[in-house]
């Protein structure tokens, strides 16, 4: 089953020689898009709306999507002339309504490796972790599991790709210029890779597997690996792990737990010198899959990921903890310990990939795996190394379902300057207390599979209730879009509702009123990231089929 590579604009909202038409004009939020019907060298391209002419540009080269770049009216009807040379292609359009998605290009990845299940849509995970960027350039990264990371151009031709010795490619993220492409694998060697992004030249590396230890599994989740990335100015930030299985004793029996080791770096962007890291001498005893940092580099933070064998393993880093860091040096400047909701069975409480620190750097915000929300005012907190609690909501807490205690998994989250946060909730799952009670959910939570604004007060603005599960929300540089890829619904066995999803957070309403539009895929979404320029691209990983 192929991983299918999509490159969108973000609209916000053809023995014989086959004659070349216009097959489609697709609105977009800043003009609209063409696809001619085969490639064509395209001299010149006029846009008319009556007898005024709204866009002119000379091309000179062959293509077969173009892009042009006008204001638009709703309910208008506008002309195209394509000169191809030999002809002019011309066709006029229906009223423009909306802002729609123009596929520029896509290409077929290579097949998974080392054993990596398919995405069915009875089983709980997807089991692949594409990751994606976009650079100033418009240049695009993929992080691929079948061992390649791959730069590709804005109409999806491949730049470059450099193969990886072992494992997959984890995550990938351009430096601020562009020029630079850091990328992370998991592998026995657990390797950052720094690349010339235009060239995929490799400028400097560094093995996690020096600090994390390695291991002799084949299995990539069981190796060291790079889970994040962050670029801020001339700085590198790195969160790695290593998880491997155990057993505990629990009574006559042995119960199978996976202990953690991880550990944070800041890394010198071009050389690849190491800063600090943390901690300064040993390990964590928890995962940090998520690091976050501020536009200014003040300040870092991260949460802790699994470890304690619900609470029944002791950690120096317990998991259930937030934890903010002195971006230049790695001092940790204070924690925040969140207790776990016993009473569903809980004797931890994750963060994860759930935390974020606001572009100024004055608020943080994290979300616990039992969805709870937390928001903290990290102002004057470098002096007093106390963390200023501003609310905790429960925003998708544990209920019991005809006995069965259920909760719906604390996603990603996303908070602003001014203290708002967006909030991603994910799949049901059966609480711990619940354990032995049934083997899968029967029913959903209320609160599966949504998306959550709330106001600094804790306020909920408006909630978009998803059909399935998102996957790695991204949010453009200004804060206005958010699209999101949607993968398969494991309670409902269906995946009619994967794809893409644009919403302008802008626009007036609830959440359903802020949906753009939503492209349907053939398989799943599983990654994505936004342009950084002014007309904001998207791309998007698939999987097809089941």
């Amino acid at each position: 089953m192929p991983i299918i590579f999509l490159i969108f604009f973000l609209g916000g909202c053809p023995a014989q020689q086959k004659k070349i038409l216009i097959e489609r004009i697709v609105p977009t939020r800043t003009g609209a898009g063409i696809k001619l019907s085969g490639p064509a060298v395209v001299e010149s391209i006029f846009v008319r709306h009556g007898d005024q002419m709204v866009f002119q540009r000379k091309i000179g080269e062959k293509r077969e999507s173009l892009l042009v770049d006008f204001n638009w009216e709703k309910g208008e009807s506008y002309t195209f002339d394509i000169k191809t040379g030999d002809t002019t292609l011309s066709k006029k359009t229906i009223p423009f309504e909306k802002p729609l998605p123009f596929e520029l290009g896509k290409d077929d990845l290579g097949k998974p490796g080392g054993g990596v299940e398919i995405a069915e849509i009875d089983k709980w995970s997807k089991k692949l972790y594409e990751d994606l960027d976009v650079s100033a350039q418009n240049r695009i990264g993929v992080a691929g599991f079948d061992q390649t990371v791959r730069v590709y151009d804005i109409r999806g031709r491949l730049i470059w790709r450099h193969k990886i010795p072992a494992g997959v490619a984890r995550c990938v993220k351009f430096s601020a210029s562009g020029d630079y492409l850091l990328a992370g694998e998991a592998s026995p060697e657990g390797n950052i890779y720094s690349f010339w992004s235009a060239t995929g030249k490799l400028c400097w590396k560094y093995a996690t597997a020096k600090d994390l230890g390695t291991s002799k599994t084949t299995y990539y989740g069981h190796q060291p690996k790079v889970c994040s990335i962050a670029i801020v100015g001339e700085r590198v930030y790195v969160g790695a792990t290593m998880t491997r299985e155990d057993y505990l004793a629990d009574r006559d029996r042995k119960v199978k737990y996976w202990p953690k080791k991880g550990i944070i770096y800041a890394f010198e962007l071009k050389t690849g010198r190491l800063l600090w890291r943390f901690p300064a001498t040993g390990l964590l005893d928890t995962a940090p899959l998520r690091v976050s940092v501020d536009a200014h580099g003040q300040y870092l933070v991260f949460g802790g990921w699994g470890g304690s064998a619900n609470g029944r393993v002791r950690q120096r880093y317990p998991e259930n903890t937030l934890y903010l860091l002195n971006a230049a040096n790695g001092e940790l400047l204070w924690s925040y310990f969140v207790p776990p909701a016993g009473k569903y069975g809980f004797g931890s409480a994750s963060i994860g990939s759930g935390c974020n620190i606001s572009p100024n750097g004055k608020y943080v915000a994290c979300c616990s795996m039992d969805g709870r929300l937390f928001l903290f005012d990290i102002r004057g907190c470098a002096e007093k190394k106390i963390p200023r609690l501003i609310y905790e909501k429960a925003v998708s807490m544990p209920l019991s379902v005809s006995g069965i205690p259920i909760y719906a998994y604390g996603g990603k989250v996303f908070v602003d300057n001014e203290g708002g946060v967006l909030l991603t909730i994910g799949r049901t799952y059966i609480a711990p207390a619940g354990k032995g009670l049934a083997k899968a959910p029967d029913v959903k939570h209320p609160r599966e599979n949504s998306l959550i604004k709330l106001d600094r007060d804790g306020t909920i603005s408006w909630i978009w209730p998803a059909r399935g599960p998102i996957e790695t929300p991204c949010l453009s540089r200004d804060g206005r879009y958010l699209v999101v890829s949607m993968c398969h619904n494991y309670i409902t066995r269906s995946k009619d509702m994967a794809g893409i999803y644009c919403f302008d957070l802008k626009r007036p309403g609830g959440g359903p009123n802020k949906l753009l539009w939503f492209y349907k895929m053939e398989g799943i979404g599983i990654a994505g990231a936004t342009g950084k320029k002014r007309y904001p691209r998207t791309c998007r990983l698939r999987r097809r089929g089941d």
